[in-house]
């Protein structure tokens, strides 16, 4: 590693980066050249910046001033340098055309959408519980201070305050009338008690719901939730609440595997994995590593499954066993048996996470300024991306504006790529970034040939964020029937934020039919993107 990287410095290899640029306008892609070159000055434009801000603060200490005034002639400099970063840079850079273009259409939509009053997407949200409070004065208060008279009322002035009843636990006790015939004394008939999801125990729908919200969507611990609980004048016991969990679990587990069926027939899914620490009495360091493998299925659709271990043959490989249609994933080896091209007994096609390629030139950002301008590219086709959200484009319109603008820009990203492991030695980071998206070229611009499909996994990643948030809270499971019943929580939870749904209100409304009894037959009701909130 050269002195400029270790130092964190921008670095820049004259040498190869003129005989690309000869190279590029020999080919007659002079445009590609003049852009390649306008990203990197636009670097190291930004960079100067931020050295000279940090010599003036520096400068600034060493003279002794400690007050946060600063003198004119620096603010003058800092605003002539931020001004030469932007837009009289830009306007001379050609990739900036094709940046002013998107950016124009795509303001033009947010304006027009804002014209039409198009509201913002918010959680649904409920009308809160009104609690009126009158407010009188006493009798010896109404006395005119004039004539000594009682007054009269003649309106009200109201105001709101909004308040909080921390979790509060009550008993329902049900009384079951029976009923027997005066004349023969023979038939007893006894009113129907209310459906207990579990046999003989205590808590109904709601705390059922409460519980398995809190700590696979909020991520707390039951070590907490026994405490919150306790304050609100339950008090149970961590084995208690586990089977509570478990009992909950049992009970969706049908309708976790019929989101899975859905999942795996869908078009377009998406896949990534996570550890997950479980308690092992067997292992030398009693805890093991097993894995949290996450599908994404039609951006509606999410399963976890837990698997012992990390390897393929327990995860995507017997999960993804006979998938027919496309698979997005990151380019780690343990998927390659899943895709025809790589397995001849395999039938799912590849997609690529133009994401992970994005990171690999996105870490040499602070020490070769030269990744500017393929950056810049893939910034272009997020935008694009972007474009055709606001459009509200069918994946029918959202190929065809592929093909008219992210084509073109993949080509010259593609072009780039060829140039620069030409140039650079095979060891370099650089050529190791580029070659990445070299290999996986034909998954990664996957999406140019449907509209269905996403540039990146993000959505997968972002399911398992959850899980992580909730791994940092209770660190381990217990087992790995415990993590199997995380994996099937977590399942619900997430279908339930994908398809913006209450969990709180889902869970008591279905905890409550599977408790009744609901029929097998009728359980597509009762997934997440079918569910009806109950109206009162």
């Amino acid at each position: 590693m050269s002195s400029a990287q270790k130092s964190g410095k921008k670095s820049l290899d004259v040498k190869s980066v003129s005989e690309q640029m000869r190279t590029l306008i020999a080919d007659g892609h002079s445009d590609d050249a003049i852009a390649m070159v306008m990203a990197m000055l636009l670097e190291f434009q930004k960079s100067n910046t931020e050295l000279v801000l940090k010599i003036l603060r520096l400068e600034r200490e060493r003279a002794g001033h400690r007050s946060e005034r600063m003198d004119p002639t620096q603010i003058a400099l800092m605003l002539e340098l931020a001004h030469a970063t932007g837009s009289q840079a830009e306007d001379r850079a050609a990739t900036e055309a094709e940046d002013q273009a998107l950016e124009q259409e795509r303001a033009e939509l947010g304006e027009a959408a804002a014209r039409r009053g198009v509201p913002r997407r918010r959680r649904p949200s409920r009308e809160l519980e009104r609690r009126v409070v009158m407010h009188r004065l006493e009798p010896e208060e109404r006395l005119c201070p004039c004539c000594g008279e009682p007054m009269g009322e003649i309106g009200e002035d109201v105001s709101e305050l909004v308040e909080l009843v921390p979790a509060q636990f009550f008993v329902e006790e049900h009384h079951r009338v029976k009923y027997a015939c005066g004349r023969c004394k023979e038939t007893v008939v006894t009113a129907p008690g209310p459906e207990k999801l579990i046999e003989k125990g205590l808590p109904g729908p709601g705390l059922l719901a409460h519980l398995v919200v809190s700590k696979y969507q909020e991520h707390l611990p039951l070590n907490r939730l026994i405490d919150i609980y306790l304050r609100g004048g339950l008090e149970t016991s961590s084995s208690t609440l586990c089977g509570w969990v478990a009992a909950v679990a049992r009970e969706v587990e049908p309708i976790v595997e019929r989101i899975w069926e859905k999942a795996r027939a869908s078009v377009e899914l998406q896949t990534d994995g996570s550890g997950l620490k479980v308690l092992d009495r067997d292992d030398p360091q009693g805890i093991r590593r097993g894995t949290m493998w996450c599908y994404v299925g039609d951006r509606h659709q999410v399963v976890f499954r837990f698997a012992p271990d990390g390897c393929g043959a327990n995860g995507p490989w017997k999960e993804l066993e006979g998938r027919c249609g496309y698979v997005q994933a990151d380019a780690a080896n343990v998927f390659d048996r899943v895709y025809a091209d790589k397995n001849e007994n395999s039938q799912a096609v590849e997609v690529g996470c133009l994401a992970h390629a994005r990171r690999k030139l996105r870490e040499l950002a602070d020490s070769d300024v030269r990744v500017a301008y393929p950056l810049k590219l893939l910034s272009q086709l997020y935008q694009v991306e972007d474009l055709a959200d606001r459009r509200g484009l069918a994946p029918p319109e959202r190929l065809e504006l592929r093909k008219g603008r992210s084509a073109k820009i993949a080509e010259r990203y593609h072009r780039w790529l060829v140039y620069t492991v030409h140039v650079e030695t095979p060891a370099s980071a650089l050529a190791k970034a580029c070659s990445y998206s070299l290999r996986h070229w034909a998954a990664l611009t996957r999406f140019l040939s449907d509209g269905v499909l996403q540039l990146d996994n993000n959505l997968c990643e972002q399911q398992i964020r959850s899980l992580a948030l909730g791994r940092r809270n209770y660190l381990f499971a217990g087992s790995d029937e415990g993590a199997h019943r995380a994996a099937t929580l977590y399942s619900l939870m997430r279908t339930c934020a994908l398809n913006r749904i209450d969990p709180f209100a889902y869970l008591v409304d279905v905890l409550r039919k599977l408790a009744g009894g609901w029929k097998q037959s009728r359980l597509d009701e009762l997934l997440p993107e079918n569910w009806q909130p109950v109206t009162t």
